[in-house]
């Protein structure tokens, strides 16, 4: 987690929800042109995949690994046998090249509510942590900062009056919230489910398949879906 700052805030002053998760991303980057013009998402029993471009030499790649697994446990032929398994299909070949950087991910989320203690306040990933599913964090981080400026101006200008201090996390926590949930929910749709319990493994598995059912049936639900994706509130 990151900020010096969060350390200073007492326990009991705040309330932490946080969430972690049995699986993990491996994350690539190869000298390989582009497989798509645009983002692909792969959901496969053995887990969830997705490619980005970077640039016309560059891609990006995305593998759900199990949270015991390392670096040495994945070669590049391993690597690419599971993105063409889990990516590639006819008429969309994946597009191989040179992997020069692989590294873990971890999943993970975070929220302190509130997001200040006395004149500290916090924002961006020292009072949030959102997994990457969605790419939620910089946008929040961004937000975060928009309206920390406007409630310290706010506050010097008012003669400091604290309570202008205290609107910054009642404004905030419910876009955070809902980013989280947005997210959340587009994590364990497109991932495959990991765990002892095999029945609760093949419950959540139908669960993922509903929703994704819905986003191709549901104009409702998808619109409701890209709203939520492009970060329109």
């Amino acid at each position: 987690y990151h900020g010096l700052a969060r350390q200073s805030v007492p326990h009991e002053a705040v309330d932490i929800y946080r969430k972690q998760y049995n699986y993990r991303w491996l994350a690539i980057l190869a000298y390989a042109p582009p497989s798509a013009q645009h983002t692909l998402y792969g959901v496969h029993p053995d887990g969830f995949a997705a490619h980005m471009l970077r640039n016309s030499k560059i891609s990006r790649y995305y593998l759900q690994i199990p949270s015991t697994d390392t670096l040495d446990d994945w070669s590049d032929e391993r690597i690419w046998a599971n993105l063409h398994q889990r990516l590639a299909k006819e008429g969309c070949p994946l597009n191989e090249g040179e992997i020069f950087q692989k590294r873990i991910m971890e999943l993970r989320n975070y929220v302190m509510e509130p997001m200040a203690y006395q004149r500290l306040l916090l924002a961006g990933d020292a009072a949030h942590i959102i997994t990457p599913m969605g790419g939620k964090g910089l946008n929040l981080a961004v937000q975060d900062a928009g309206v920390l400026a406007e409630t310290l101006i706010s506050y010097y200008l008012e003669n400091h009056d604290i309570s202008y201090l205290e609107r910054y996390s009642k404004i905030r926590l419910p876009y955070i919230w809902r980013a989280q949930e947005f997210s959340y929910s587009l994590l364990t749709m497109l991932h495959s489910p990991e765990g002892e319990d095999l029945e609760d493994v093949r419950f959540r598995r139908k669960l993922s398949e509903s929703k994704l059912s819905q986003l191709t049936t549901s104009l409702t639900f998808a619109k409701n879906f890209a709203r939520n994706y492009v970060g329109i509130v």
